[in-house]
């Protein structure tokens, strides 16, 4: 039995106040210790590299599991739990993430889309998202999403237990 490789992203902005949410949390995920297979990486760059050294990464990964902040309407300074099995987008959708994420834009989506369009990501990609307050700015997280942090970092460890062993052939 192979143990599952878990690649652990943090996606967002350094010194953007809860922006940062994602990058803080996979700081601190990793000054843990985890098991052999378990890679803690900063996926706070532009989506497209991200997904070419996905590729290039001789270690393809079993689950992936992203840390980020995305407003999509839900209630804000709550944690949220997804799976990202969406389907391919269309190549427009494609083209229009591409040329955002090539502009500077960190975003969770860019990266999902992106990086299925190249086949860099496994099936199994799993979002843990803040939902932020609006208009939270500065150079480092408020105080109620520093106390988040802890509960993330726990959802994460969950994911990561989840990740059964492979059996070999």
């Amino acid at each position: 039995m192979a143990a599952a490789r878990v690649l652990i992203g943090g996606v967002g902005y350094r010194w953007f106040g809860d922006a940062s949410f994602g990058l803080v949390t996979s700081d601190e995920l990793a000054g843990l210790d985890w098991p052999e297979g378990v890679d803690v990486e900063d996926l706070g760059y532009g989506a497209l590299h991200v997904a070419l050294d996905l590729l290039e990464t001789r270690a393809r990964y079993d689950r992936v599991i992203l840390i980020a902040v995305s407003e999509r309407g839900r209630e804000p300074g709550r944690l949220y739990r997804f799976d990202c099995d969406a389907p391919t987008a269309d190549d427009k959708e494609v083209q229009d993430r591409m040329y955002e994420a090539g502009a500077g834009v960190i975003d969770l989506d860019h990266l999902v889309v992106i990086g299925r369009h190249f086949g860099a990501l496994p099936d199994h990609v799993v979002a843990i998202e803040l939902e932020p307050h609006p208009g939270t700015m500065g150079d480092v997280l408020s105080s109620q999403v520093q106390a988040l942090v802890p509960k993330a970092i726990d959802l994460v460890r969950r994911e990561v237990l989840a990740a059964a062993p492979l059996s070999g052939i």
